[in-house]
């Protein structure tokens, strides 16, 4: 889209009120972008990034250091629910793909250049399949490819924590398990 940008962010300050807007979402994830969590995430950010379209920030995500040369693109994605495509619906003001257009291109090339192996993630077992259409929805030098199984991205404790992961190397060193 033509009228789109995407913004660099280093000061948080300036990322208040999104983060405010997104948790006040009434959606499963909402709690991880309160301000608190953000906060202590917020140092772990190599780069966080906002997609502008007509100079109104529309969504927001980051490259979130995991160690070992590793980093999660689209780290904390969020888009705000006018511009989100949910089904066949006319109520979206836009058709914008923040993700597969912007973030990941964007935010990958940035990590390569700077020396990074990349991952992004979807939660849960039954959404592997939306990872197989994003990846289909990239572009090939991007160089993502889907994992077999599962990966620990927090605490392996947590079933949430499981996620199938698309990366741009085999060599990820996190907790991993077959899919059942």
């Amino acid at each position: 889209m033509e009228n789109c940008v995407v913004r660099e962010i280093k000061d948080f300050n300036r990322l208040v009120g999104l983060f405010l807007l997104a948790s006040s979402m009434k959606d499963e994830n909402a709690k991880n972008y309160s301000i608190e969590k953000m906060k202590i995430r917020w140092h772990n950010y190599k780069l966080f990034t906002v997609l502008e379209y007509n100079n109104a920030p529309v969504s927001f995500s980051g490259v979130y250091n995991y160690g070992n040369n590793l980093v999660r693109v689209c780290d904390r994605h969020f888009t705000n629910p006018d511009y989100r495509q949910k089904s066949m619906t006319k109520n979206v003001k836009e058709k914008l793909r923040p993700v597969v257009d912007w973030f990941i291109p964007y935010q990958t090339k940035w990590a390569k250049e700077n020396g990074y192996d990349c991952f992004f993630s979807i939660q849960t077992p039954k959404k592997r399949n939306a990872i197989k259409r994003v990846v289909k929805l990239l572009d090939d030098n991007l160089g993502y490819k889907v994992l077999p199984g599962l990966y620990a991205t927090c605490n392996p404790n947590s079933d949430l924590c499981w996620q199938n992961i698309a990366a741009t190397t085999d060599k990820i060193y996190l907790p991993h398990k077959s899919i059942n």
